[in-house]
């Protein structure tokens, strides 16, 4: 798992990732996300970092996306500092690691950024989309609302739940589950 000053360097600066997700070392994810020659992906043949034929999924609008990142970052970055004067986006978003760690609040902050992450290599079609398990009750808050994103290459399957009520005692945050727990999420199905 990457840290918070990680995450925000991979979408910022370049894309170097961690040892589960390895970046490229390329320009950082929003600059990706903002231009078009950086996200449309060619194949390896022709010197890009794709396979023949796969692409990003197309009903997600990388603009749309970076935009909402960004005003995100900003209003995150304000709420940290508990000032009202907003930063430029790119100014905001390195103010959050120090900024989380002066309010306390990492873990929830690296959350965040995290998920920030995660839409931007999903957009960028680095990272397969996450899927709803419909007929899966989570099992700490027993509603319909876990996701998975299926194992790529030397990983393992995982699973979420989305339910921003759910609160798992050892975390504090909504259930996430792996390996045996991911083996009796599955096995415990609504009718």
């Amino acid at each position: 798992m990457q840290t918070l000053d990680e995450l925000v360097r991979d979408l910022l600066d370049r894309w170097d990732g961690d040892e589960k997700h390895p970046g490229d070392g390329g320009p950082g994810l929003i600059t990706r996300l903002d231009d078009l020659t950086l996200r449309t992906r060619q194949p390896r043949v022709a010197g890009g970092g794709a396979a023949p034929g796969s692409r990003p999924p197309a009903s997600l609008d990388a603009v749309h996306w970076s935009t909402a990142i960004k005003a995100q970052a900003r209003i995150l970055d304000m709420e940290l500092r508990a000032s009202s004067h907003m930063q430029q986006w790119d100014r905001a978003l390195r103010a959050i690691p120090p900024g989380a760690e002066a309010a306390g609040r990492v873990a929830e902050v690296a959350s965040t950024v995290g998920g920030w992450h995660s839409v931007c290599r999903t957009v960028l079609g680095l990272q397969e989309p996450a899927r709803e398990m419909r007929h899966v009750l989570c099992l700490v808050c027993e509603q319909r609302s876990i996701k998975t994103r299926p194992a790529s290459e030397g990983e393992r399957s995982r699973a979420w739940c989305t339910n921003p009520d759910c609160v798992d005692e050892d975390t504090g945050r909504p259930a996430r589950y792996e390996g045996d727990r991911l083996s009796l999420l599955t096995e415990n199905r609504a009718s």
